[in-house]
This record gives structure tokens, C-alpha cells and sequence, in this order.
């Protein structure tokens, strides 16, 4: 059975997240910076959560574009490949390709009805694109690790409960924050609400989990002395 048009719009609305590596939609500008979302060479760096600056990209003859406007143009498919450059690729030559660039290509992952994001589907469906997002705004998720001298934040949920964003969470709250290397840095987009800071504690699950290692690190300590 083939998707509806429906069901297809609706698809194409789920974003990228950490089952799917590949965007519904994927927006290019040349120079823009990107972020990879999967492991795809590890020795040279390409790895989940790696910025990159998007050098060029080479479209699939069998998507030709429409053109919208005069810098606007529209593929219904995914581009052979996109060529990616950084500080860690400055030395790097790859035969074939242009000097201190690496070469993407799409992948594919299945859709299924069984994921909550994708139950509106009556059948799976493949989508295949580029594993690699714009990175003009960085997720909590996708900032974990970095530092920046300035941060624009969002401090809310990620719901929507009669019509307000529901309570940010305790992790997300922590590594938003935590993101800058100054208090001076630190800029709201929206104005603090009491129920995001207020009694917003660590979930329990999480604070078992992290209590079941602590002991599990003392019971192998003791055992290997």
C-alpha cells in the first residue's frame, strides 16, 4: 500500500532526531554551517555532532530543480553528495575531490507506524537524504559538549499544553545554560517563567540510573582490589 499525499505531507514535517538521521526537509546555502548527524568517518573527525562549513553540493540529475525565484530553487529528491570543509580537514586530500573537503552521501532510514513520531503512517516508508543539518541554531542536544562566548536561549519544553510551551526540563535546562562561558553572555529569547527554575529537579528515573552506577563503580572497585 502506498502513503496518501496526507500521510506524506505529514512525514516530511517530522525533523531529524536520534533514530532519524536524515531531515524531512533539508535547506542549502552555500557556506552555511552544518552539523553531521551520524558517524560516517571516524578517523577523520566526520562524526555525529561534528560542524562543518557546506562547500558545495552536487545535484542528482534525476531531481532537477525548479526555480522558484533567482536565488531560490526546489529538488524533490536528495543530491548525490555534499562536500563539507573544516579546520580538521585543512590538510586533507582525497583523490578526486576538491583539496581539505569530505564528501557526504545520502543514506536512507524507514519510517515506521510502531515510532510515535510516525504513527500517523498506515505503512512504512523510506526516506533517504543527507545525513546533515543547518547549524544556525543548535539544538540542546546538538550544543552538548561546546562552548560559546554568546548564547541566545530558549528556555522551554518542547510541548505545547493550551497553547504554552510545557516546563523545560532539568537536562535541558542544565546544558543550555551551561553552554556559555559568561553570565554576560547569556541572552533570553524569551522572559523566564517561575515553573521552568522553581522545584524543576532531575528526573527520578534518571536520578536511579545514576545511583545504580555510582554503586555498581563501588562493587567493581571493591571486587578488583
Amino acid at each position: 500500500r502506498r502513503a496518501g499525499q496526507y500521510e506524506i505531507a505529514q512525514a516530511i514535517e517530522q525533523g531529524d532526531d536520534s533514530k532519524c538521521k536524515v531531515p524531512g526537509l533539508f535547506f542549502y546555502a552555500q557556506g552555511m554551517p552544518v552539523v553531521v548527524n551520524k558517524n560516517i568517518y571516524t578517523g577523520l573527525k566526520v562524526v555525529n555532532g561534528a560542524e562543518f562549513t557546506a562547500a558545495d553540493i552536487i545535484p542528482d540529475p534525476k531531481h532537477p530543480g525548479y526555480h522558484l525565484a533567482d536565488d531560490v530553487t526546489i529538488h524533490f529528491g536528495p543530491p548525490l553528495g555534499i562536500l563539507l570543509q573544516s579546520r580538521d580537514t585543512a590538510s586533507l586530500a582525497v583523490p578526486v575531490l576538491p583539496a581539505e573537503m569530505v564528501l557526504i552521501r545520502p543514506i536512507s532510514h524507514t519510517l515506521d507506524p510502531t515510532d510515535p513520531h510516525f504513527k500517523f503512517l498506515s505503512t512504512k516508508c523510506t526516506r533517504r537524504g543527507l545525513p546533515v543539518v543547518p547549524a544556525f541554531v543548535l539544538t540542546d542536544y546538538k550544543s552538548q559538549s561546546k562552548t560559546f562566548a554568546e548564547v541566545l536561549l530558549e528556555l522551554r519544553g518542547n510541548r505545547m499544553t493550551n497553547g504554552e510551551p510545557s516546563k523545560c526540563d532539568f537536562t535541558s535546562l542544565y546544558v543550555q545554560l551551561s553552554r556559555c562561558t559568561t553570565l554576560r553572555g547569556i541572552k533570553l529569547l524569551s522572559p523566564i517563567r517561575p515553573q521552568d527554575f522553581i522545584n524543576n529537579r532531575l528526573d527520578q528515573t534518571m536520578v536511579n540510573a545514576m545511583q545504580r552506577l555510582k554503586n555498581l563503580a563501588a562493587e567493581t572497585k571493591r571486587v578488583y582490589e
